[in-house]
């Protein structure tokens, strides 16, 4: 929905209402959104949550959203003003607070501001830890994963009941909107009942005794109970022997220091109605600051009296009794892709994203190249020299789908060594040893230089502090040699990467799973350390881009296209002699021609052609291509002779389920009749596209290939599935492995070889989606991944992105993805040539000698026109779909330096053997 200026609203937003004409100091004409929800006639109202607690229906026109609470450092935002365009991730966030003191009981008083512009360091949530945060005992760092609650409960006539592990034994019966939502968040105010008739009887009694008409009463007091820490890390992690972790179960959250919150899901956020206390009272005035005379007051201690100033006094108060956050302003700075920064930019001005695309860089993020590095499935030795460069993004056009990157050695002898190169963004992947980003926790692994020590908490409690000087967030990865980092006591530093661990975002559900019912406190010091470090290795950060920037992006487009077009023009002469000629032909001569002019980027093309002198001589390639060419009947270049279902003598010794212990013909007479009647269907039904290969020594295995349709990013591709049908089968739907060769070509299809389809319940679904005994078969299956997992639009395939159809979000990341797509289907298509499925090595070799040429035509208008991926015809014509949009820059870039390894594996994979004459071999 969007507010009356016409921006969308999104959950949690503060937003004030248009309606009334209060000022803004009164609070009363703002709100939280909380949902939205439809009227009976029809009408869309949002609900709208007051300090108070109580919510009220909006119109979205009434409303005007005036801040974001709802951001943290590493998300990445856009300019509210144009959302389209390019993607930022936050590197600083600054929130002020204003608090008001809620009226209760016989109090029907309006809530009264105590404090305004206060900092989210000086206040405390009433639960003081929530799942997920992160904690310090000592050395070590550790997170929440469980954690249980006290609550007192006044009754009616006075009397007191302190409950233990109130969430599970104290339901809400009326209550603020946040103790509703969740069964372990009490507020004092809340009116509670046992959940069982023994609660309160069995619970301690502060105040009065156990009567059976004491069955509710109101939360008075909310403390923490005990805590399930599960330890991350110690500051000691790198010297031979760690000292042993604390107690998994710590039954005093006081000795346990507060860091930051872990989840941004559980996340503590500072949103109106929420209730609050003071932890650090704000400094009053001194009397010399003031005027006039003051009245002195006095507190009685154990041994005479002391003086308190009555502002301190007041305060004081204010700390033991919850208010509510009444009102929130909050900026944030922003680093944007290409390489800019702005400094408190005001939240309400930002849209909050979810990065989509792998290829999309933030500065500063360490990457390396794809097409040097075994990460894209290539095991060539001749392109291992790469491997060692690391490089840093120093901007990014996310129109052109170009970066900006700067290049370091990391071998010791070119250590110093810097070169900035722009490159295509789909060439370039992250660097598994530098995949950090901002604010990632990390520990500093060096040894102090004086022992951690724990100190008196400056307000005089019992409550003992640990030492933060050793934990922080990273603030800043621009930095070529150093990472900054904040640590916990408020110091920034620059560290080395090896000086410090960086702790890998994880979910509590993960770390529970990974615990099990390992809750005791005994357990084997010895693999507490391993434990830890398995939560140390860094994760992935997804990755966003957009398509709709203006043609003047700065230097970093102007660079990408000047050197772009030179190697252009070299693949669309080349490409234009392969298709005239009618032969599949190297581009030795034409790169040779070209690299004069570019030889930084055509010798990225050159490392692939291995085959050509260092004189140009490419003989040998146009003499492999030509009897590559011959080998098949041109005159019947159209006719594919291979039968869309048949059936094998002996099963491929390199079928994914050939070891599966349910081997065929075990399932009875009823299972055989099933198989026969679903060969029957394939051998009469199938597609044009689809082929179905079954084996009469296994039944219950089959193999099928899909070529890829045209107006996809698919198109010409061959994408390979093994079938095996178990011996519940039809009761149960078959099992289907991808042969993916370790790459994401759709998100259904994952590079474990997984298939994610309802039909096969490896999705959720319902009805018609689900696999049915009686109306399912292997057609229904195999047509479904055509239809339903190779689309057009393969981005809308993730989980919940189909409702981005139409929206920003959804054009600026479905043509990317194409693109990526296109990219892996050609890859896909160089490993199918080097190691075709057994039994299907003919196959392969035909489609690619008459669909090989058009593989080729569709990359000459990709390059040479620009026309987006997925907009071809059957013959790689351009078709109406064409006009109006283009490829980026860097899909260019990337197909240029694939076409040349497509040529390679065309010319030389489709090739017959022949046998070396004696001329030769000498």
């Amino acid at each position: 929905m969007q507010d009356a200026t016409g921006h969308t609203i999104f959950l949690y937003d503060l937003v004030m209402f248009q309606t009334t004409t209060a000022g803004r100091g009164a609070h009363h004409d703002r709100g939280l959104a909380l949902k939205e929800h439809i009227t009976a006639g029809g009408e869309k109202l949002i609900s709208v949550l007051h300090v108070d607690g109580t919510e009220v229906p909006k119109k979205p026109c009434e409303l005007t959203v005036v801040d974001r609470s709802f951001l943290c450092t590493g998300m990445a935002v856009v300019s509210r003003s144009d959302p389209s365009r390019q993607p930022g991730v936050i590197t600083g966030v600054t929130t002020k607070l204003d608090l008001v003191q809620l009226g209760g009981g016989a109090d029907e008083r309006p809530p009264a501001v105590v404090a305004t512009g206060v900092s989210p360091a000086e206040v405390r949530p009433v639960k003081e830890l929530i799942l997920g945060d992160y904690v310090v005992s000592g050395t070590w760092l550790g997170r929440v994963v469980e954690l249980s609650l006290d609550v007192d409960v006044l009754f009616d006539d006075g009397s007191v009941c302190r409950v233990t592990q109130a969430g599970d034994n104290l339901r809400v019966l009326r209550g603020s909107y946040w103790s509703s939502h969740d069964n372990n968040s009490f507020f004092p105010g809340d009116r509670v009942a046992a959940a069982d008739a023994s609660v309160f009887r069995a619970s301690r009694w502060l105040g009065g005794h156990w009567k059976p008409s004491r069955g509710e009463g109101t939360v008075s007091k909310v403390e923490m109970g005990g805590v399930l820490v599960y330890w991350v890390t110690s500051t000691s992690s790198s010297s031979s022997a760690p000292a042993s972790p604390p107690p998994a179960y710590q039954p005093n959250s006081r000795n346990l220091t507060f860091f930051c919150s872990g989840d941004l899901i559980l996340v503590w956020l500072w949103l109106v109605s929420l209730r609050c206390l003071f932890c650090r009272p704000p400094p009053t005035p001194s009397t010399s600051d003031a005027t006039g005379p003051k009245k002195k007051h006095w507190r009685r201690h154990r041994v005479g009296f002391k003086r308190v100033h009555p502002g301190r006094r007041r305060l004081a108060k204010l700390a033991q009794r919850p208010m509510a956050i009444a009102d929130s302003q909050t900026t944030v700075d922003v680093l944007w892709q290409d390489g800019t920064r702005q400094r408190g930019v005001p939240s309400a001005s930002l849209h909050r994203i979810q990065v989509r695309n792998e290829q999309d860089f933030f500065p500063g993020q360490r990457v390396i190249n794809k097409m040097l590095s075994p990460v894209a499935g290539n095991d060539d030795d001749s392109i291992a020299t790469g491997r060692g460069r690391v490089g840093i993004v120093k901007s990014l056009s996310f129109k052109d789908q170009t970066a900006c990157v700067s290049w370091t050695n990391t071998d010791r002898e070119c250590s110093d060594e810097v070169v900035d190169t722009v490159m295509s963004t789909y060439d370039l992947t992250r660097s598994p040893d530098h995949n950090f980003f901002y604010g990632y926790i990390v520990v500093r692994l060096q040894a102090t230089e004086s022992p951690v020590e724990e100190v008196v908490s400056v307000q005089g409690s019992n409550k003992a502090t640990n030492d933060l000087s050793w934990v922080g967030h990273i603030v800043d990865i621009c930095d070529a040699h150093f990472i900054h980092v904040k640590w916990g006591d408020g110091n920034t530093s620059k560290v080395l990467l090896h000086e410090i661990a960086i702790i890998k975002p994880r979910s509590v559900d993960e770390i529970l799973e990974e615990m099990g019912d390992w809750v005791s406190d005994d357990e084997d010091d010895d693999d507490a350390p391993g434990k830890a470090q398995e939560d140390m290795m860094p994760q992935e950060i997804p990755a966003l881009t957009d398509d709709t920037i203006d043609a003047d992006d700065g230097p970093v487009g102007e660079m990408a296209m000047d050197r772009v077009g030179n190697i252009f023009k070299a693949c669309i002469r080349t490409l234009t002699g392969i298709l005239a000629q009618g032969k599949m032909y190297m581009l030795s001569r034409s790169m040779a021609s070209a690299s004069t002019a570019e030889p930084a980027i055509t010798d990225n093309i050159q490392t692939y052609l291995p085959m050509i002198s260092d004189d140009g001589d490419c003989h040998a390639a146009e003499d492999a291509a030509a009897e590559a060419l011959a080998s098949h009947d041109t005159g019947d270049s159209n006719v594919f002779h291979f039968k869309h279902f048949d059936i094998g003598r002996q099963s491929p010794q390199d079928h994914h389920y050939l070891d599966n212990k349910e081997q065929g013909g075990g399932g009875g007479s009823m299972w055989l009749k099933r198989v026969q009647k679903e060969w029957r269907v394939l051998e009469t039904s199938l597609p044009d596209t689809i082929y179905v290969r079954a084996f009469e020594d296994r039944m219950d295995l089959l193999r099928a290939v899909i070529v890829g349709a045209s107006g996809t990013p698919y198109q010409d591709g061959l994408f390979f599935f093994d079938l095996h049908l178990p011996l519940l089968y039809p009761a149960t739907p078959p099992l289907v492995k991808y042969h993916s060769f370790g790459l994401r070509v759709n998100p259904n299809l994952y590079p474990s070889g997984t298939v994610c389809l309802s039909l096969l319940n490896t999705f959720g679904g319902e009805g018609a989606e689900l696999w049915s005994p009686e109306s399912s078969s292997l057609l229904q299956v195999v047509v479904s991944i055509q239809g339903l997992v190779l689309t057009a639009q393969p981005y809308y395939n993730e989980a919940g992105y189909a409702e981005q159809v139409g929206t920003p979000e959804g054009r600026r990341n479905e043509l990317p993805y194409c693109e990526n797509t296109y990219l892996v289907n050609l890859h896909t298509m160089l490993h199918l040539i080097r190691r075709p499925p057994i039994g299907f090595e003919e196959f392969v070799k035909d489609h690619f000698l008459h669909r090989g040429q058009h593989v080729l035509k569709a990359c000459e208008a990709y390059i040479q026109d620009g026309c987006p991926v997925g907009t071809l015809d059957g013959e790689a014509f351009a078709t109406e779909a064409s006009r109006g949009r283009s490829c980026s820059a860097g899909f260019r870039l990337a197909l240029a330096n694939v076409v040349p390894r497509l040529v390679e594996a065309f010319s030389l994979g489709l090739a017959p053997k022949r046998t070396m004459s004696s001329t030769e071999s000498k």
